[in-house]
């Protein structure tokens, strides 16, 4: 009667009574395997006392020494401080969250509210009327009851918070012991609320009344340190204390002990158990009574012993459970998408390590080819047992017959004989005992394929063997085979992949690798083939080939396993852990001895699907079993915040989670950002992708790091975008934040608008003023107009006169040219002959260089002097034969064999532009002699050419030498080329330089030039 009214669970505790002594000596361990957070993430302290999750799915860590706010990566901390809306004391024993409001139970001030949006802590010493009730200040529960009202447990009281109204009402706890301070509380009903304390007992709490008193059918736990409850129906309430696990039945008003076993926290685990921390110890507490003990390890294994006294589930399905001493354990149900297997036998040498080549399913039993034999594993019973040879065991199969058929190295080839249980040799008359691969063609044929004696057909019955030749050869070393849907033979070897139909055979040639490991065929009848260096798709029927390598996202490249799912994805094992190819995006998910593989190697051969669709995949430390449809994908995403800026790599100390503006100088143009995608599943593997609207003009490349910095910004308005996935590359809702670059001041709008009218103001008087002084200019002038055309009159019979003597001092004059000319000439000549003797006395050959380049550009002035000076030379000049005889000189005076390729139009330049066009000639035919050619061309040449288009003119430069380096060009290393440059400037042209099996320089210049 008594059972039936408090309800299942009530039931099984109270049968729990009288089994707790034998469950605690009968049941097994649990063990769970945890993220463990600590000092190494910035934890403040390895005590953790309080935790709780924010809207924004940060966690909470209150310890002795600091609160910690933890994004799946790091711990931010915040330490007491002095000054006001600082963290008055960071000893913290419990904490709430509610309305983006943290509050806090600390040591020595009582209760503080952290206001998150503002960034500040705030305290309430004087509502609480320290100087009346001295000891509230010491806080050690928080407990949010209904509605706005928080319940927080101090010594020697209880002070109720309205958290709207910021109210409080400090009730003291009767006949309170010395010290005596709430340890917790919890609701009975309505406005009616259990208080434990830590030696006076159990109080009853009404709220709306304001009094507190003892409750008589618990006067049994007076002196006893109650340390939690733990609410189970509206009628039954569980009490931990370090006495014990109690039961209290409100209704009937009965207490009783169930167990001895001292409890610190009780926490529901899920429906089926609740998790009871103790001393140093862990249980769980299961629904049909019994008590499991829970061992935590680390990803390493190591085991963590733990008082576990918090534990907070999050909404991504995670649990978090504070430590008294260890820090804090993460656990999520799905932390491992795979279990590993291990072959356990009592007649092996080795324990662990025991490598798998090849699989088989055979009913209810898996076969696999081993290291040390073969080994039969009952899937429904889980045992194993060893055939052992101490043999790499590579090959089994099953024929036609259901005769199981297997082969490795060194003793040939062995039938399985289902009476006697054992492997049986069979008599094959070829030498070689090396058996790597079994193919049933048919109920009476078996290829039985050789390592170094290529592959033979035999006959099942008779054992008779015929030679098999694949492609028109024997083929070595073919170690895998596969039948596709149409019934070809696809054979796998060191040499490359082969197709068999009928008496017809095909090679693929271009796959990524001829080392083929593994094949296999998707739901749309594509072949896939897993190579020494990556994975191939092949298309039957047009034969392309599309190879899939680690640039493409695979972990590693070298394939040891491919199967295809039934939506068509492709499944592969590497060196690396397990790979999936999805088959809609073609993107890779990779899987990691973390993700609960057996090791991150796998081995040759050992990848097989059954015919219920589960995988299986080999490698040194056993195997994993799986369905794909049933491997569990984390749909659940976090949030992405933007969390911090810096300038110049200093942090703006601003609320950037809660900022959405920030606004910046012209000169603060170097600004980082730092975000976060608060997923704590595999948080190594959140991906982020990021663009500054403004600035970029695409998403930026998905990346692991979570910060990124532009530089050098010009003024103006930019938006910065960031999206976060969990590690399922599952995208999560962006996160934004505006920053501003305002312009300098005289660049500034009003700036604008101010000199404007200055400048219209200043011009305007500037007219007014020349206009008055044009005014009385004109009238001066024309007095002086009078009075000069007198004086002109007069002086015009002199200027007859001594017009016949200029004309007698220009015929002076010419010849006097004529003279200077021909100096010039001697003089230019002399220095260069001047230059060739200097250069005969110095042995350093870079001076010698610089002295040649120095002699060819007097070369190239003294050639244009002399085209200058022809008595047939105007003021314009044809640019074809000028250009053609100075290339010729030049190449002449290098006095090397070049083929010149002259492509001009007879275009005329002016006299005064011809020299910078002459020098940069001169500039490139030396840079090309100097520079371009090493000896091994079969024919050096030089081609220039010189056009006119519509709106320009182009001049090209091309030789056949080794052409430039880029960087030397772009940093001002070659001060030939900044001559070039300089020269093309001057001529108003634009140039550009690169290498086309050659040196390639074009000049384009304005058509304005040529006459």
């Amino acid at each position: 009667m008594h059972f039936n009214k408090i309800g299942v669970f009530t039931v099984f505790l109270s049968l729990i009574s009288g089994h707790v002594l034998a469950a605690k000596r009968t049941d097994r361990a649990d063990s769970i395997t945890v993220v463990h957070i600590a000092q190494e993430e910035g934890l403040s302290q390895l005590g953790a006392l309080a935790m709780d999750f924010d809207d924004n799915g940060y966690l909470w860590v209150g310890t002795e020494n600091g609160l910690n706010r933890f994004n799946g990566y790091h711990m931010q901390v915040h330490k007491a401080g002095e000054q006001k809306g600082e963290l008055p004391d960071d000893h913290i024993r419990a904490m709430y969250y509610a309305n983006d409001t943290l509050w806090l139970a600390t040591n020595t001030h009582s209760v503080v509210a952290y206001l998150m949006a503002e960034d500040r802590f705030i305290e309430f010493r004087e509502q609480l009327n320290i100087a009346q009730y001295p000891f509230v200040k010491f806080s050690y529960a928080l407990y949010p009851a209904r509605g706005n009202l928080l319940i927080a447990g101090t010594i020697g009281n209880c002070v109720l918070i309205d958290r709207s109204k910021l109210t409080f009402h400090t009730l003291p706890i009767p006949n309170a012991a010395h010290n005596d301070y709430v340890t917790s509380v919890t609701e009975l009903n309505g406005e009616q609320y259990l208080i434990g304390t830590n030696a006076s007992g159990v109080y009853r709490l009404d709220a709306a009344n304001h009094l507190i008193e003892p409750v008589d059918e618990l006067a049994s736990l007076k002196n006893t340190l109650i340390n939690t409850f733990q609410k189970l129906t509206s009628n039954v309430i569980l009490i931990g204390t370090d006495a014990g696990l109690y039961e209290y039945d409100v209704k009937s008003e009965r207490c009783r002990k169930i167990d001895g076993r001292a409890v610190k926290s009780l926490h529901r685990w899920n429906d089926r158990a609740l998790i009871v921390g103790g001393f140093n110890e862990t249980h769980f507490l299961h629904h049909d009574g019994t008590w499991q003990k829970v061992r935590f390890f680390n990803d390493a294994g190591m085991e963590l012993q733990a008082t576990v006294i918090h534990v907070k589930k999050d909404l991504l399905g995670g649990i978090w459970l504070g430590t008294a001493g260890r820090g804090v354990f993460y656990y999520h149900p799905h932390q491992h998408k795979f279990t590993p297997s291990r072959i356990t036998v009592a007649n092996s040498p080795k324990k662990d390590f025991i490598s798998i080549f090849h699989f088989l399913r055979d009913g209810d039993d898996l076969w696999m080819a081993t290291d040390l034999g073969f080994v039969r594993h009952d899937l429904r019973k889980g045992n194993y047992k060893l055939y052992r040879t101490d043999l790499l065991e590579y090959a089994l199969t099953k024929d036609a017959n259901q005769t199981i058929w297997a082969g490795g190295f060194g003793q040939g080839l062995l039938k399985y004989d289902r009476e006697t249980d054992r492997f049986d040799s069979v008599p094959l008359p070829f030498t070689d005992r090396d058996i790597i691969q079994l193919t049933p063609i048919s109920s009476d044929t078996l290829w039985v394929h050789t390592w170094s004696n290529g592959i033979y057909a035999l006959n099942v019955h008779d054992y008779g063997v015929t030679p098999r030749k694949i492609h028109g050869h024997q083929l070595v070393r073919s170690r895998t085979s596969f039948i596709d849907s149409s019934g070809a033979i696809w054979i796998g070897s060191d040499e490359g992949l082969y197709r068999i139909r009928g008496n017809h055979s095909d090679y693929y040639d271009s796959l990524s690798n001829e080392r083929v490991f593994a094949i296999t065929e998707d739901p749309d009848h594509r072949i896939w083939v897993g190579t020494a260096k990556g994975l191939n798709c092949i298309d039957t029927e047009t034969g392309q080939v599309t190879a899939y390598t680690q640039q493409a996202g695979l972990p590693n490249d070298f394939i040891y396993g491919v199967e295809s799912d039934q939506q068509g994805n492709i499944w592969v094992s590497t060196n690396f852990g397990i790979a999936v190819l999805d088959h809609e995006h073609r993107t890779f998910k990779n899987y990691t001895e973390d993700d609960g593989l057996q090791n991150n190697e796998f081995n040759g051969k050992a990848g097989y699907t059954d015919s219920l669709g589960y995988f299986y995949f080999g490698g040194m430390n056993g195997f994993n079993i799986f369905h794909p449809d049933s491997v569990y994908v984390n749909q659940q995403v976090g949030k992405t915040l933007i969390e911090d800026v810096q300038l110049f790599g200093r942090s703006l100390y601003k609320n950037i989670p809660y900022t959405d503006t920030l606004v910046f100088s012209h000169n603060e143009n170097v600004i980082s950002f730092d975000f976060v995608s608060l997923n704590y599943l595999w948080v190594k593997k959140n991906r982020y992708q990021f663009m500054l609207k403004g600035f970029d003009k695409t998403w930026r490349p998905v990346t692991l790091n979570r910060s990124t910095t532009y530089t050098n910004l010009d003024p103006g308005t930019y938006t910065f975008t960031v999206m976060g996935s969990n590690n399922e590359l599952i995208w999560g809702t962006p996160d934004t934040i505006t920053v501003i670059i305002q312009s300098p001041w005289y660049a500034s709008l009003w700036f604008r608008i101010t000199a404007g009218l200055v400048l219209t103001l200043v011009i305007t008087g500037t007219f007014v003023y020349k206009n008055y002084q044009q005014e009385k200019t004109n009238q001066w002038l024309s007095n002086m107009v009078n009075v000069r055309t007198e004086e002109l009159r007069q002086t015009n019979s002199a200027l007859n006169a001594s017009l016949r003597t200029t004309q007698q001092q220009k015929e002076n004059i010419g010849f006097l040219m004529q003279e200077l000319n021909h100096r010039v000439k001697n003089n230019l000549q002399l220095i260069t002959s001047l230059i060739d003797i200097q250069g005969f006395e110095i042995e350093d050959t870079d001076i010698q260089d610089k002295l040649r380049l120095l002699q060819s550009r007097v070369f190239t002035v003294s050639k244009i002097h002399d085209i200058l000076n022809q008595k047939d030379a105007g003021n314009n000049i044809r640019t074809d034969q000028f250009i053609r005889n100075l290339a010729k000189d030049l190449i002449i005076f290098s006095g090397l064999d070049i083929h010149l390729d002259i492509d001009v139009e007879p275009i005329y330049f002016p006299v005064n532009k011809l020299t910078h066009l002459g020098l940069i000639i001169n500039e490139l035919i030396t840079n090309s002699i100097k520079h371009a050619f090493e000896g091994h061309e079969a024919t050096k040449r030089i081609h220039i050419s010189l056009h006119k288009k519509s709106e320009c003119l182009t001049f090209t430069y091309r030789d056949n030498g080794k052409g430039f380096k880029t960087a030397d060009t772009n940093k001002g290393k070659k001060k030939g080329v900044d001559l070039v440059k300089n020269l093309a400037r001057e001529l108003k042209g634009t140039i550009e330089l690169r290498n086309e099996s050659g040196a390639v320089f074009i000049c384009v210049l304005p058509k304005t030039i040529a006459v």
